[in-house]
């Protein structure tokens, strides 16, 4: 057990042993640290096994973290002698894994995503009819979705609504909304899939009916350890009792100060009755203990935590600092005139601690709402500094994501002119509100069709441009840019057929350039839009559960939903650990730490929040009725809708003043709250805003600075940067901004200036040569529609070899093409015998064009292909290079591009070898690749000295494994590979494209096209 000294609060509760305990542990009192500390106390002194200890904690990342902790503090990673730590959902999924079949599970089911749950559940909605619940609201789907997962935190199912009797429209509409959560459980048992709420409910119902199995299950262990306990819904507290009630050794660990949960069933109730919930071996109620001692933050910034903690109601008993406070530790407080301002007071913040030598990565920026992101990007971005948002509602406001989203949108709905005009303003094309008046006024006509009866529908603004010949005079830069645009919206369109999500955002981050245009951007400012669109990346790989089922539509409708929701995420951000300031909303910031936290728009029902609605039962209709549920949350609910009200407000107010104090003991040394009178659209805030009382509690407080507060000025009409006064220069007075719009009224004033100073020469030789960068450069190469006739890949190559016609169909004029589920699995197995040889890969580099000729027609890929490469020769052994690109040059001016599966090493002689997930194919053309891989090795510099004998091989998987065809790449084997891949290379540059017909045929996807082929296929 590692020398890791504990407190006293720590000692008294490891004095306590075995035995029923709960926790109450404040923030930054080191919780996931106590926790692991009772494991190895248990392990080391009181007889408990390693793996009779059960660990639960809320999101993988505190699951991972604490397993860690217990490991290095026990010392042994020895298999099958650890603590076993689950989440809540991953404690009920093993449940599920073993028993399912009890609750009528399929023990094949898949776990689906809450986005990918939300998809299912909107086709469920949009195929039934209502009369209650208004379908014309977006929102109405959310509110059904709401109810199920609010039923699931009670142990409820959709049945339980309709057996109630039914008194007035709110019940009416909540049977409608339980009817269709029938018809999702029934889809969802045809799919074979289970969703987070089922987890717990079915896996509840299973120890619940059969006692037996809830003892054997409780016989495996000795201890249950919770972490987070606060956390939990009433659901989730009904598993673990059924399972470990009645006197088994149950500690739990968290903090009712931080229960930020209530929207998903979380209380401070449920913490605070946890001693009557879980009693002792002995029958006596639960042992409490506290944590008091904060060994993160000053104690200026908790003094401003213990004073916010009691207007949350709670026991004010005040947290004490471990550290000291040292001059740098402060809490200031300001207020500006706008949303604008106030952003550029944190930057400026921000950049004077930087120029002290803070890292970016200390510093974070906290919001309430995911509405308030926007402002704080751009003028980070103005400023140069780098930053990560971690939200998603928030990361739709950084410039590249918003591009991105954009083009999903026009791909998808062609007609929404918004995301069009988005795309056309941006810094890719550059036009402006002259170059689309008249196209605009052409995009209002009406388009009949060639019935006279057919109903006229509006001319999109797609179409106009799409008639680009027709148009009006047109700018001649504004024209290349329409033609530009068009060039990229085709390819992109007939590319995109069949693809899987991210490997359509993939395709159009390429296809766009924006890889390189994000290049050419300053560090900071290109690290910014890497950590964001790799964090989208992200969310599209999530949002591929189930092969084929993901749509742009309903991913768009997520994103929409993402920017109207609360910013109430459960699961604590994951941040890249890249040296960037951190832009999150407050509950995704629970669980982490930064030196300096800004928390901006700290206004009048901005934060503390407003409540829109009340979720009282009686009268909305996604609340569970208060006789249904198995919490006394709602037991004193008054039975007046207003008294209601004036409850279920206290409840939301108390809860608020909870989330504020998440916020604010997340900073270590200082803290900046700040707000402003202006915000938002002026038809949205037509009245400047007031400080909430969080921020006048803080700026009242003896241990606070007030930076300032601005005067109510006039609303402005658009909240953007303003020109600031002129940055003294000894040249020019007004600047060097001012000095050049004076140049463009006048050319001659910086000449007169020069010969003023006697610099006329040096200024003429300075001018010259920027004059030569700006306007003597190549004319650009024209947009070419087709491949670069110079370049060819080698799965084009291997597709020429085998039908010319093909490779024209594929590359030269393509057509689309279908999606083929062989080709994805093979590209699946090579992404995990990469990830084995590497040991780790990021998983946002992996696309599937990385990856040279995936097998088409395998019948082995997937899980048994991979097992194969696992039993085979090549798994123990470590690859030289793995996944590795080249470009080689022919005879013939082509350029061959490729990437080599694994090359291995052995005293001087190397093996090539390609992967194929199937079965052997005599296809003639194979033999193409591993041709271009040899005389790769030989022309291609890889870094490595050139090898004594080269081998080439094929590793088949399919079908067991184990069938290898090699050639030894000698010189007249390889003379005779040169000589294929230049006559190929002459084919293709002379633009031989005459069909090859074969057994291939049969599986082209442009057979209907091909006479010959369909001839021989008969």
């Amino acid at each position: 057990m590692s020398q890791i000294v504990p407190t006293d609060e720590q000692q008294a509760i490891l004095d306590l042993g075995l035995t029923t305990i709960k926790v109450r542990a404040g923030a930054g009192t080191g919780k996931t640290t106590t926790v692991a500390m009772v494991i190895a106390n248990l392990i080391a002194t009181h007889g408990v096994e390693p793996e009779q200890v059960l660990g639960i904690t809320f999101t993988n990342k505190a699951a991972s973290e604490l397993a860690d902790r217990v490991r290095a503090m026990v010392g042994s990673d020895e298999p099958g002698r650890q603590a076993e730590v689950h989440t809540y959902h991953g404690f009920a999924a093993q449940i599920l894994a073993e028993l399912g079949a009890l609750a009528g599970v399929d023990n094949r089911a898949k776990v689906i995503t809450p986005t990918f749950a939300r998809q299912l559940m909107s086709e469920t909605f949009h195929h039934r009819s209502y009369q209650y619940l208004d379908i014309t609201q977006s929102r109405t789907l959310d509110q059904i979705r709401r109810l199920g997962e609010r039923l699931g935190d009670h142990l409820l199912t959709p049945q339980d609504i309709l057996d109630l009797p039914v008194a007035d429209d709110i019940e009416r509409a909540r049977h409608e909304m339980a009817q269709t959560l029938v018809q999702y459980q029934e889809d969802k048992r045809r799919l074979k899939v289970v969703d987070y709420s089922d987890l717990v409910t079915l896996s509840t119902r299973i120890v619940t009916e059969n006692p037996d199995l809830a003892r054997a299950i409780r016989d495996r262990y000795r201890v249950v350890v919770l972490d987070e306990y606060q956390d939990t819904n009433p659901a989730q507290r009904g598993l673990l009792l059924a399972i470990f009630g009645d006197g088994f050794p149950v500690i739990a660990v968290g903090d009712e100060d931080q229960t930020i949960y209530e929207w998903r069933g979380a209380s401070a109730e449920n913490f605070e009755l946890f001693a009557d919930h879980f009693r002792r071996p002995d029958g006596g109620p639960a042992h409490l203990k506290g944590l008091r001692l904060n060994r993160r933050s000053t104690q200026r910034i908790l003094e401003v935590a213990n004073q916010v903690r009691a207007r949350a109601g709670v026991d004010p008993e005040p947290l004490i600092s471990a550290r000291p406070d040292d001059d740098d530790s402060e809490v200031v407080t300001h207020w500006a005139a706008d949303a604008l301002e106030e952003a550029e007071w944190i930057a400026a913040r921000f950049e004077g601690l930087h120029d002290q030598g803070v890292p970016w990565r200390e510093m974070a920026v906290l919001f309430r709402k995911n509405k308030d992101f926007a402002v704080m990007v751009d003028v980070l971005g103005r400023h140069e500094i780098p930053l990560e948002v971690a939200n998603i509602g928030g990361l739709l406001s950084v410039p590249e994501v918003a591009d991105l989203r954009a083009w999903l949108t026009i791909l998808e709905r062609p007609e929404d002119s918004t995301a069009l005009t988005h795309i056309l303003f941006g810094s890719r094309y550059r036009l402006g509100l002259a170059d689309l008046a008249p196209l605009v006024g052409l995009a209002g006509a009406e388009n009949r069709g060639d019935d006279d009866d057919e109903e006229p529908t509006p001319v999109t603004l797609i179409e106009v441009i799409e008639s680009l010949d027709e148009l009006p005079s047109l700018r001649g830069e504004a024209r290349l840019a329409l033609d530009g645009f068009l060039d990229a919206y085709r390819r992109v369109l007939l590319e995109s057929q069949g693809l899987a999500l991210v490997d359509v955002c993939r395709l159009i981050l390429d296809q766009t350039g924006a890889w390189r245009d994000i290049e050419a951007l300053p560090v900071n400012r290109r690290l910014t839009a890497r950590l964001n669109l790799y964090r989208l990346l992200d969310l599209t790989e999530d949002w591929s559960p189930l092969k084929g089922r993901p749509s742009i539509q309903a991913f768009l409708e997520y994103l929409d939903a993402m920017e109207d929701e609360p910013a109430e995420e459960l699961d604590s951000a994951r941040l890249s650990g890249e040296n960037a300031v951190t832009l999150v909303t407050v509950h995704r910031a629970k669980g982490l730490e930064w030196e300096n936290v800004a928390v901006p728009a700290v206004t009048k029902a901005g934060f503390p929040s407003g409540q829109g609605t009340f979720p009282n039962p009686a009268s909305v209709a996604d609340q569970v009725p208060v006789g249904l549920r198995i919490d006394t949350v709602l037991d004193q609910l008054p039975g007046d809708l207003e008294r209601a009200k004036d409850f279920l407000r206290e409840r939301h107010l108390r809860q608020e003043w909870r989330v504020a104090y998440v916020a604010i003991t997340r900073a270590k040394r200082r803290l900046f709250l700040s707000g402003a009178h202006w915000y938002g659209h002026p038809e949205a805030n037509k009245r400047p805003k007031e400080p909430s009382d969080l921020w006048l509690l803080v700026d009242g407080l003896e241990v606070s600075t007030n930076a300032g507060v601005a005067a109510v000025g006039d609303r402005p009409d658009v909240l953007r940067l303003r020109h600031e006064d002129p940055t003294p220069d000894p040249l020019f007075p007004d600047g060097w901004d001012g000095a050049l719009r004076r140049a463009l009224d006048d050319p001659d004033t910086i000449s007169a200036l020069a010969r003023q100073l006697g610099l006329e020469q040096e200024h003429r030789v300075l001018a010259d040569e920027m004059e030569i960068r700006l306007f003597s450069l190549a004319d650009p190469a024209k947009p070419s529609s087709g491949p670069d006739a110079d370049t060819v890949s080698v799965t084009g190559l291997v597709t020429y070899a085998q039908c010319p016609k093909q490779f024209y169909w594929s590359a030269v004029d393509p057509l689309p093409r279908r999606r083929n589920l062989a080709a994805v699995m093979g590209t699946a197995v090579h992404r995990r015998i990469e990830l084995h040889q590497r040991g780790q890969v990021p998983l946002d580099l992996v696309d599937v064009e990385l990856y040279d000729v995936i097998d088409t027609d395998a019948d082995g890929g997937g899980a048994g292909a991979f097992a194969s490469y696992m039993a085979s020769r090549f798994a123990d052994a470590r690859a030289i290079m793995v996944e590795t690109p080249f470009t080689i040059g022919l005879a013939s001016g082509i350029r061959v591009n490729g990437r080599i599966d694994a090359i291995y090493e052995d005293h001087g002689r190397w093996e090539v070898v390609d992967f194929k997930s199937g079965r052997r194919n005599n296809d003639p053309s194979r033999i193409v690749q591993l041709q271009a891989y040899a005389v790769a090795v030989n022309d291609f510099d890889f870094g490595f000295p050139k090898p004594e004998e080269v081998t080439v091989t094929f590793a088949y998987l399919g079908g067991g494994g184990g069938d290898e065809v090699s050639h030894v790449a000698n010189g007249p084997w390889l003379d005779d590979a040169r000589h294929s891949l230049e006559s190929l290379a002459t084919g293709i540059g002379g633009k031989q494209f005459t069909e090859r017909t074969g057994e291939w045929c049969r599986g082209c996807d442009f057979l209907r096209f091909c006479g010959p082929g369909r001839e021989r296929v008969g």
